[in-house]
C-alpha cells in the first residue's frame, strides 16, 4: 500500500469508473477504465461503506474509530494507506 498523506479536511469520493459487488464476505472493486480489480475485507470494507457520498478523511477516522477499538492515530495511518492505494487505482478522488 501506498503511505500518503492526506489533510484532516480532504474530501474523499468514489470515482465514476468504478464498479463494485460482494463476493461472499469480500467487497470486490473494478476500474471499468483499466479493468484492475481490487479486494477489500472488514475494515477496508467498512471504510469503503462509509465513503458514500463526499466524505472527509477526518470524519472517516472519526467513524471508524467510533466502530473500532483502535487508537486515532493508528487509524489515520492506516486509512491514509488504504485511501492512498484506491486512489493509486483511480477508484477514489482526495480532494
Amino acid at each position: 500500500m501506498t503511505s500518503v498523506n492526506i489533510e484532516t479536511k480532504s474530501k474523499i469520493t468514489k470515482t465514476d469508473d468504478c464498479v463494485e459487488t460482494v463476493v461472499d464476505e469480500e467487497l470486490v472493486l473494478m476500474n471499468i477504465v483499466s479493468g484492475v480489480f481490487y479486494s477489500l475485507k472488514d475494515t477496508g470494507r467498512r471504510a469503503w461503506e462509509l465513503l458514500e457520498g463526499e466524505q472527509t478523511f477526518g470524519a472517516l477516522v472519526d467513524a471508524m474509530c467510533s466502530e473500532y477499538d483502535v487508537a486515532e492515530q493508528t487509524c489515520r495511518t492506516e486509512l491514509a494507506k488504504l485511501i492512498g492505494d484506491l486512489e493509486e487505482r483511480s477508484l477514489v478522488q482526495v480532494g
